[in-house]
């Protein structure tokens, strides 16, 4: 069967805050697709998802936090609607689980993608054999809404609502908080609309950034020229034994840990003259950037066994070679100081 059509929107839910409430719901929602002004507004989530599921397509809806918005859906499909995880499992280890694609899955079905950390990036929903991929905007638009208007110059602006207030699923929604939900939805639908003209459709900002960088190769294939210099390390397949991990990428990633920043007591609360602050967003984009002066590697990985790595090739000297290396030892810890060890695989 031929793939349908998609059809993108967005959506927004406003809930219940009100003095003395015991549970929170949805009492005002809104769609607009792109590419139009038609903005719907519902009185409950049920009506949304009725609407939803009405439509004999396959839909993208965009919503500008998920974590907030996707919690409710969530909540909605499972508990009221009876929905199941779409998901295959052999035996019953949680680890052999393998989601299904939107097009694999069951009706009346839901997956999700959410991160250790409580980060939500998509949740699909399978229902009258087309797919609802609801995903956050805010991975795409890391704004405020009120930012993403005067950022992008939309024709809409946020604007400001009284939010508390007795408010219940299919109660009264006056005109005015009518314009205010229908602005939310209007402001983001124009944003993605530049963003889509752009071509950049994709889950995360930074997977439409990856997606340009690779547009940059002089190659008339760029995903080759680009895997030429950046190759699936995972590929390359190692002796665990001999190397700790299975693969170049698996090896490579266990020198991944960060620092501990702390302030020697020698220096502690002394006026010592003019400094200066090295306390920065992230310092990734100044020193990838060829004008750092840095060098990092890149093509197929060469491995050895030794007290040394090989002399670079055709150079005869260290200059300019990157390497991993792994060693074993052992360390003991002094009484009332702290290791510098992170512990792996743990949330903390």
């Amino acid at each position: 069967m031929a793939r349908n059509k998609v059809k993108v929107l967005v959506g927004d839910f406003e809930t219940t805050v009100y003095e003395g409430q015991q549970k929170t719901e949805v009492w005002a929602s809104a769609l607009v697709e792109l590419y139009t002004e038609d903005v719907m507004i519902f009185h409950s989530i049920d009506e949304t998802f009725d609407f939803l599921q009405s439509l004999d397509e396959n839909l993208i809806v965009y919503y500008h936090n998920l974590k907030f918005d996707g919690s409710f859906w969530i909540d909605y499909l499972l508990r009221v609607k009876h929905f199941k995880q779409a998901y295959t499992q052999e035996g019953d280890n949680w680890r052999t689980i393998e989601w299904l694609k939107p097009s694999d899955m069951p009706n009346k079905s839901i997956s999700y993608v959410i991160s250790e950390t409580g980060m939500f990036y998509l949740l699909t929903i399978r229902v009258n054999n087309h797919y609802i991929e609801i995903r956050d905007s805010l991975k795409l638009l890391p704004f405020s809404v009120s930012t993403i208007g005067k950022s992008f110059g939309t024709k809409h602006k946020k604007l400001d609502m009284e939010y508390e207030g007795y408010r219940y699923a299919g109660c009264e929604i006056t005109p005015e908080e009518k314009k205010y939900i229908a602005n939310d939805v209007l402001v983001v639908k124009e944003a993605l609309e530049t963003m889509y003209s752009q071509g950049n459709s994709k889950l995360t900002i930074g997977a439409c950034c990856l997606s340009e960088f690779k547009k940059g190769y002089p190659n008339e294939y760029p995903e080759t020229a680009f895997r030429t210099f950046f190759p699936d390390l995972s590929k390359y397949k190692l002796d665990p034994e001999l190397y700790g991990a299975d693969n170049a990428d698996a090896y490579i990633r266990k020198s991944y840990r960060g620092g501990w920043c702390y302030v020697n007591p020698k220096y502690q609360k002394k006026e010592l003259g003019k400094g200066f602050t090295l306390d920065v967003n992230s310092l990734y984009p100044s020193m990838m950037h060829s004008s750092s002066g840095n060098v990092f590697p890149i093509g197929k990985p060469t491995f050895w066994k030794g007290e040394r790595p090989p002399l670079t090739y055709n150079i005869g000297r260290y200059e300019n070679y990157y390497f991993f290396i792994r060693i074993k030892t052992k360390f003991k810890i002094k009484k009332g100081y702290l290791p510098f060890i992170q512990v792996k695989n743990s949330f903390m």
